[in-house]
C-alpha cells in the first residue's frame, strides 16, 4: 500500500502525461483503486442537461455489473441529484444509496459486501464534470483522512479534464488560424489572376489582329490553368489532414489499410462542416478498426443518406455480433465514439446480436 503523498505523486505524473480523456479517467481511477482502501469505484459524466453517463469504473461487484450496468446507469441517485442543484462540493459518504440498494436486492449474493459508497465532484475552478465514487465492503464510512484523499484526487482529474478540454480548444484555434490564413492567400493569389484574366479578355474584344488575339487567349488560358491549381491546392489545404479529397476517398484508402473491403453507398448531396466531417471519419475509422479486430468479418458497408438537417450513416458488418447488455470487451471504445459524437449535436445508435453482425447508426447535423 503506497503512502498518501507517494499516490499522488504518482497519479499527478500519470496525468500530466495523458491527452485522452478516456484512457485517463479510467487510469486514474485503477491507480486509486489499486494502491489505497478503497475496493471499488465507477465515474459519472453529466453533461448541461443533468443526465450522467458512466464513463470509468473498476473492480465493480457482480451485482453493479448485471444487464450491461442497468442500476448504474438508469435512475436518479442523491449524489447525481446534489451534483445537480450545485449542493455537493467535497467528498461526502452516502449512507443511503438508491442505486446500491436496488442492485443488493436484484442480486442479493453479487454485491460483495458494498452498500455504502463516498462521492466527490470532479471540478476546475466554477467547471464541474461529473461524480467520482468509491466504495469498499463492509464499510459504511470512510475516514477523514480517506475522503482528504479521494478529493485530492477528484481535483486532479478535473483539473486534468480541463486541460484536455482547454488543448482542444487551442488545437481548434489554430486550425482556424491556419484557415483564416489559407483564404487570405486564396484571395490574393487567385483574385489577382482572374483579375488578371478579366482585363486581357477584354482587351481582346477589341483586337483585330489575329495573332494578336491569340496571344490573348493563349494567356487566359494559362493564367486560368494555374488559378484552378492554385486554388486546388490551397483548398486541399483547407481541409483536414487525410481528408483532403473527402470523407469518401479517405474512407477507402483507410480500409484499404485495414485489408477491409467495403461498399460505399450515398443518397443525396451531403453538406457538413469541417468540426463534424473530421468527427465523422473518426467514428467511421474506430467502427473499422472494430470490425477488422473483433468481428471476424473481411467486409463492411457503409450507407451515408443526407436529408436536409442531417446526415445519416449507417455503417454495418455481418460478422460475429456481441450482446450490446454485454460491452465491457468493447465499452470504453463505443463510449468514445458515442461521446464524439453526441459533442457534434448527434445521435449515436448500435445495434447487435451475437452471430447476426453489427449495425451502427448515426446522425450528424448538415450545414443550415
Amino acid at each position: 500500500m503506497k503512502s498518501k503523498l507517494q499516490l499522488l505523486k504518482d497519479i499527478a505524473e500519470f496525468l500530466n502525461e495523458e491527452t485522452d480523456r478516456s484512457t485517463m479517467i479510467q487510469g486514474a481511477l485503477k491507480m486509486l483503486i489499486d494502491h489505497s482502501e478503497f475496493d471499488t469505484g465507477w465515474l459519472f459524466f453529466i453533461n448541461e442537461e443533468g443526465q450522467h453517463e458512466l464513463s470509468a469504473h473498476y473492480r465493480l461487484p457482480p451485482s453493479l455489473q448485471k444487464g450491461g450496468h442497468e442500476h448504474l446507469c438508469g435512475g436518479k441517485c442523491w449524489c447525481v441529484n446534489k451534483y445537480n442543484n450545485k449542493e455537493l462540493r467535497t467528498a461526502t459518504n452516502i449512507f443511503v444509496c438508491s442505486r446500491l440498494e436496488k442492485a443488493r436486492i436484484d442480486y442479493p449474493e453479487g454485491n460483495n459486501g458494498i452498500t455504502h459508497h463516498a462521492t466527490v465532484p470532479l471540478i476546475s475552478g466554477d467547471e464541474s464534470f461529473g461524480l467520482l465514487n468509491v466504495a469498499s465492503p463492509h464499510r459504511e464510512e470512510f475516514s477523514q483522512d480517506e475522503l482528504d484523499l479521494l478529493e485530492s484526487v477528484a481535483f486532479q482529474i478535473g483539473s486534468t479534464l480541463k486541460r484536455i478540454e482547454l488543448t482542444a480548444q487551442e488545437q481548434e484555434n489554430m486550425i482556424i488560424r491556419e484557415r483564416q490564413r489559407l483564404a487570405r492567400d486564396l484571395h490574393d493569389s487567385v483574385n489577382q489572376m482572374l483579375f488578371s484574366i478579366g482585363i486581357t479578355s477584354h482587351a481582346a474584344k477589341n483586337m483585330q489582329d489575329k495573332t494578336k488575339i491569340r496571344s490573348a487567349f493563349d494567356s487566359i488560358e494559362h493564367t486560368s490553368k494555374h488559378a484552378m491549381k492554385e486554388m486546388k491546392a490551397l483548398i486541399w489545404q483547407l481541409k483536414p489532414i487525410g481528408l483532403e479529397n473527402g470523407i469518401i476517398d479517405a474512407v477507402e484508402k483507410y480500409a484499404e489499410l485495414l485489408d477491409l473491403e467495403i461498399e460505399i453507398q450515398i443518397d443525396g448531396f451531403y453538406d457538413v462542416s469541417d468540426q463534424v466531417e473530421i468527427g465523422l471519419y473518426r467514428v467511421v475509422q474506430e467502427s473499422l478498426n472494430n470490425i477488422r479486430k473483433h468481428s471476424g468479418a473481411n467486409a463492411a458497408s457503409i450507407r451515408m443518406d443526407a436529408g436536409q438537417k442531417v446526415l445519416r450513416v449507417t455503417i454495418e458488418d455481418g460478422g460475429r455480433g456481441f450482446d450490446t447488455l454485454e460491452q465491457k470487451k468493447f465499452g470504453y471504445g463505443l463510449s468514445n465514439m458515442r461521446e464524439r459524437i453526441h459533442k457534434l449535436g448527434g445521435t449515436f445508435k448500435i445495434k447487435s446480436q451475437t452471430g447476426k453482425g453489427t449495425r451502427i447508426i448515426i446522425t450528424v447535423p448538415s450545414k443550415e
